[in-house]
Formats: structure tokens, C-alpha cells, sequence
């Protein structure tokens, strides 16, 4: 089995960030014993899940935010947005964290959507050789001893080699 890209479903939890460790880890010891000294990639995958909400919701309830006065769509995707950044800005600094590290070159995406169809359909639709993810993610801390619905859901669907990492 060839290795060069390693997905990792990131959601800055406890568990996600042990994958990310063991990702890198398994980068580099892929990388040492390979003689042609093949780059892995890593790829960080945050997916930031959509509020289900009727259009008439949408478009007729006002909210009053930093004396502005929004629609809900308005202020949803004011919402996403600075959730999109607040992620981004953390997975750089993750980057930043394994930058230094021959033949790992980490990579981060951010998707909108459910979280378990988005990871199975970029693994599906990108060459991803191996998923690393997390047990469990920021909803599921509770359930220290079981898989989370995201992790269950995806190791079910995937057909390509799955690490779920405690």
C-alpha cells in the first residue's frame, strides 16, 4: 500500500488533535523508510455544519447585532464567516506547529455542510490514501468510552483504510 496523502477531520477537539499528532507521526516515520523520499501530505479537514432553517425564517426574522439590524441569513453567514476565520486561524498555527518537519507538507480545508457526508465525500472525490480522525469531537466529550456519531458514520461509509484515534 502506497501512502502520500493522510486525511485528518479537524475540529480543534482533544481527539482530533491526538489524530493530527498520529498523522504526522505516521507522515514522517512513511517518509523515513521510503527510499525515494516521497513527500506525504496531511491534510487538516474542518467542516463547519449549516443551521437547518426555513426560507421564511430566513428572510423575516431580524436580529440586532453591533446596532445593525440583520435578517437571519445575514447574521448566519456573519456567523460562518467568523467561524471560518477563527478555524483557519487555528489550523495555521497547527501548520506552523509541524512546518518544520521533512517530507510532511500539511494542507487545511474548510467545508460547510454535515460533517460526516462532507469527510466521506472529499475522501471519495480526492486521492486520500488514509483517514486519521478523533473518536469523538466538541459534541461528544461526553462519551469518553464510545465512537461519536461523526466517527461511526464515516468508518461505516468510507472504503479506503480508517485510524480512529482516542
Amino acid at each position: 500500500m502506497d501512502l502520500r496523502v493522510i486525511l485528518v477531520p479537524y475540529d480543534s477537539s482533544y481527539f482530533s488533535e491526538n489524530a493530527l499528532e498520529y498523522a504526522v507521526y505516521l507522515a514522517k516515520v512513511i517518509f523515513l523508510g521510503d527510499p525515494k523520499k516521497r513527500i506525504i501530505k496531511v491534510i487538516m479537514l474542518h467542516v463547519i455544519q449549516e443551521i437547518p432553517l426555513t426560507k421564511t425564517l430566513l428572510g423575516k426574522m431580524k436580529i440586532n447585532r453591533k446596532n445593525k439590524n440583520l435578517s437571519l441569513n445575514e447574521h448566519a453567514d456573519s456567523i460562518y464567516q467568523e467561524t471560518k476565520t477563527l478555524m483557519q486561524k487555528d489550523m495555521d498555527e497547527k501548520k506552523k506547529t509541524y512546518k518544520s518537519i521533512d517530507g510532511i507538507k500539511i494542507e487545511s480545508r474548510i467545508l460547510y455542510g454535515d460533517p460526516a457526508n462532507q469527510i466521506i465525500d472529499y475522501s471519495n472525490s480526492y486521492r486520500v490514501d488514509l483517514i486519521v480522525m478523533g473518536s469523538n469531537g466538541l459534541q461528544g466529550l461526553a462519551k469518553f468510552k464510545g465512537l461519536g456519531s461523526v466517527s461511526r458514520k464515516v468508518s461505516e461509509a468510507v472504503s479506503r483504510p480508517m485510524t480512529i484515534i482516542r
